[in-house]
């Protein structure tokens, strides 16, 4: 009986090799850890964070059990019920993910034994403009930003924008990208998987087009039942989906991606 490849979901997600994937130029691209400023619990801020010329108050607190932040008037939760030793990590830090504009982002990660959270938010004035999260589980992070672009990358594993896509190939990591322009945040299509992901020798469940692009239109080849592929990108638009593999022959193609899996499930890889 041939047992299923599995890995600690922790692991997928650390089993990542970060210049191989970003396609940025590295002098036009800067670390997660390049912040404009970390914000300390219980620490008042004074900082212009929607280029308005004036300085806006930040604070991050905790009340009625929440862990909060205060930026002017204006109040968010940050996570309910807040524990420290169970949310035993976290951090807030300011970024200008967008040199082309005025106003700056807030960015909040914590983690925990099991699970995690990556939130952006935008302000202006005291009006949360933007109060988004990323990845609802333990493997995310963001890992770097371009300011000339606005786009931003971070690494997720399969509980992440692409979460669909576990239907299709299993358990896998991968490198979202989100642009930021102002305060309007728009994800980007594709998303490289990790080379742990990228080595992983998948088996056909069944014959599988490969198309040239992700119209869907032109034929590239076709991968046999029980022949080897690697994934290398997802790439995702409204409900539209497809794994760009690489075939036996060092040939690339587009797969569409349904509810079903597309190789053998002892093939996959599966994170427990």
């Amino acid at each position: 009986m041939k047992l299923f490849k599995k890995i600690n979901a922790a692991a997928l997600s650390a089993a990542i090799v970060v210049a191989s994937v970003f396609g940025a130029n590295p002098k036009e691209s800067y670390a997660a850890t390049s912040c404009k400023k970390v914000l300390k619990q219980n620490v008042t801020y004074k900082y212009d964070i929607d280029g308005d010329g004036d300085l806006d108050t930040i604070k991050i607190y905790t009340a009625s059990g929440d862990l909060k932040i205060k930026v002017n008037k204006c109040v968010k939760t940050l996570i309910n019920d807040y524990d420290p030793d169970y949310h035993f990590e976290f951090t807030t830090k300011i970024y200008d993910f967008n040199k082309h504009d005025k106003s700056k982002e807030i960015v909040f990660e914590w983690v925990g034994p099991s699970d995690g959270e990556i939130r952006l938010l935008k302000f202006k004035n005291s009006t949360c403009k933007v109060n988004r999260t990323f990845q609802g589980n333990i493997g995310g992070e963001l890992k770097s930003y371009d300011p000339n672009t606005g786009i931003v990358t971070f690494a997720e594993s399969s509980y992440g924008i692409y979460s669909k896509f576990g239907q299709a190939i299993g358990s896998f990591a991968c490198y979202p990208k989100v642009k930021v322009n102002g305060y309007t945040l728009t994800n980007q299509t594709t998303a490289n998987t990790n080379s742990y992901v990228r080595k992983n020798k998948y088996i056909a469940a069944k014959n599988l087009t490969a198309y040239t692009s992700t119209s869907g239109t032109k034929k590239a080849f076709t991968i046999s039942k029980g022949s080897p592929a690697y994934v290398y990108a997802l790439y995702q638009k409204e409900n539209t989906r497809y794994v760009k593999v690489k075939n036996k022959h060092g040939k690339y193609g587009y797969v569409k991606a349904g509810s079903t899996l597309l190789f053998k499930r002892n093939s996959c890889i599966w994170a427990q």
